[in-house]
């Protein structure tokens, strides 16, 4: 009796560790699949390609889209887009789960040249 519980046992424990690794197995698949395809989405339909971080925590999603000011005006219900995407394209993250965050995206300010440079040197000479 008591090796049959044994045994019952183990096979249980290996089963719940195969599970659970396939289900970690689907949620990383499903993630990286998610960030190739979603800026061509949203580039497809928006026409711009945005700039995407996603972040996973056990199971939550939060995906983070950095687009322009003006296209961010010009859609206002671009979360509620990128959630419906995500709902119907990866099952493996539940309506719940998912979170987005829209930010708006900072323009770098374009930095001199080495040439500007030293003529703004040349032309500054503090005595």
């Amino acid at each position: 009796m008591r090796k049959t519980f044994q045994r019952f046992f183990t096979l249980l424990l290996i089963s719940g560790i195969g599970y659970l690794g396939l289900k970690i197995y689907q949620l990383f698949k499903g993630v990286i699949e998610l960030d190739k395809t979603l800026p061509q989405y949203l580039g497809n339909i928006i026409g711009e390609i945005p700039i995407i971080s996603i972040v996973t925590m056990l199971n939550k999603l939060t995906i983070t889209i950095k687009y322009k000011k003006n296209v961010i005006k010009k859609h206002k219900d671009l979360d509620n887009m990128v959630k419906d995407y995500v709902i119907d394209f990866y099952p493996i993250f539940k309506a719940n789960n998912v979170k987005v965050l829209i930010e708006e995206l900072k323009e770098e300010k374009e930095k001199p040249s080495t040439k500007e440079k030293k003529e703004y040197k040349k032309n500054n000479k503090t005595i």
